[in-house]
């Protein structure tokens, strides 16, 4: 890793506005504002279509994409698709990284390789081989393939069974998350993404703070890091690769709120 090696702090939240919003160790480059989504921005949903922004977090997002002139995105392993449903316009017209940075919209234009059939037959497969296990739920996405198990966490070996079958198969790879396993192709990760987008114009030169709260994102705090940035965990999952952490959802839309004050 590049750049000098900082201690990891937890941040109380009840400071998060009192912090210095421009300071990362005296870091006079502009802000740039890199945002993971599910356990992030939201909460994390019984199920993959449960889970709603809050008027309040949109607020806060439309004002930060504001005071960063466009310095913000959202690195997340949904689907584009499903991203901008979910997101408010002020970042869905932005800039956003999808399916772990399979898919990259820069205002609107798309940056992503053909999809091809693979994942609607996985899903197809899915559906029959976990037919009697209405606890399983399959999350088809353009380039990659959801097996959650949060409804029912004693399947948890018989969905991580069959994910690795299939990727052994397919020449997949397996990405363990928040109660889910994730077949989805190699070659591209968070990390990637985010040392891509920062070489668009309107990140570069600046300091990149990238918030995130799972397995999938560590290597996009990696990238910050080596950046010269700031990587900021949401809760204790990936606490030990972050520079800070946040125990909440609404920590994190407060610390948005300071960090662009």
């Amino acid at each position: 890793m590049n750049g000098p090696q900082r201690s990891r702090i937890r941040v109380p939240e009840s400071l998060a506005q009192t912090i210095d919003p421009a300071s990362t160790d005296g870091d006079s480059r502009p802000l740039a504002l890199l945002l993971d989504f599910d356990g992030t921005l939201v909460e994390i949903g019984e199920t993959p279509d449960a889970v709603a922004l809050s008027a309040a977090m949109a607020e806060t997002l439309a004002d930060a994409a504001r005071r960063l002139d466009g310095r913000i995105a959202v690195v997340s392993g949904r689907s584009l698709e499903q991203l901008h449903r979910l997101l408010p316009g002020a970042l869905a017209g932005g800039v956003v990284a999808a399916s772990h940075g399979q898919e990259l919209s820069v205002d609107g234009a798309v940056q992503a390789p053909r999809p091809t059939r693979l994942f609607a037959d996985l899903a197809f497969e899915a559906a029959l081989h976990f037919e009697d296990f209405p606890g399983i739920v399959i999350e088809e996405k353009s380039f990659g393939l959801g097996v959650h198990y949060r409804l029912m966490p004693q399947l948890r070996d018989r969905a991580e069974q069959w994910a690795r079958t299939q990727a052994a198969s397919h020449g997949l790879i397996v990405q363990q998350g928040d109660m889910v396993f994730e077949l989805r192709p190699g070659g591209s990760d968070k990390g990637d993404a985010v040392r891509h987008i920062m070489t668009l114009d309107r990140f570069r030169g600046s300091a990149p703070v990238f918030i995130g709260d799972d397995l999938t994102d560590i290597p996009a705090f990696e990238a910050a890091r080596a950046l010269g940035g700031t990587a900021i965990s949401v809760g204790s999952r990936t606490a030990d690769h972050a520079n800070e952490r946040i125990d909440s959802v609404e920590g994190v839309r407060r610390r948005i709120a300071a960090l662009v004050a």
